[in-house]
């Protein structure tokens, strides 16, 4: 029989053993990690307002079809600010004093709505006591909400049920 030499089975066992050594460093499949907390405090401008299905059929982009809707650039002129401690202020721009619409209409944030933020959940209290439920999708320089509501836009009696995305870009 022959003698095994101490280096040779040394060598032969780290072949077997490096491999599996390796292979349990891997990456875990569900790493921890932390979701930054999501602020809305601050200046916004509308950049962008997306509704489904499209009003009448025709206007998906209600930024773009404002002057023809409300026969003003309101939407995009008007800033929101969004305060710590939960109010909203809006300034009053000479184009939505001509809107033949509110702005809080399309929006569902008035001059003095309030706002709670829970989660990704934004919920925006107007003067009234109305309540909108916004779903946060993004925040930072672009803060991004997404809600449902029910409108008469082409007044013909009945109410539609729409999808908006809003695009506030940070100031």
């Amino acid at each position: 029989m022959k003698n095994l030499c101490p280096s040779r089975l040394l060598a032969w066992s780290l072949l077997v053993t490096i491999p599996l050594w390796f292979s349990s460093c891997k990456k875990s499949d569900d790493p921890t990690t932390t979701t930054p907390t999501t602020t809305v405090e601050g200046s916004y401008k509308v950049n962008a307002l997306k509704v489904s299905p499209k009003v009448g059929g025709l206007y998906e982009d209600l930024l773009a079809a404002a002057p023809l809707i409300l026969t003003t650039t309101c939407l995009s002129d008007i800033t929101l600010t969004f305060q710590t401690g939960g109010s909203i202020t809006t300034d009053n721009p000479t184009t939505c004093q001509k809107s033949t619409i509110p702005p809080s209409t399309i929006t569902g944030i008035d001059a003095s709505s309030k706002w709670a933020l829970s989660g990704n959940i934004l919920t925006i209290t107007k003067t009234d006591g109305t309540k909108t439920n916004y779903t946060v999708l993004s925040s930072g320089t672009i803060l991004q909400l997404q809600w449902q509501d029910s409108q008469d836009y082409l007044s013909t009696g009945t109410k539609v049920a729409y999808t908006y995305t809003m695009d506030l870009k940070k100031q």
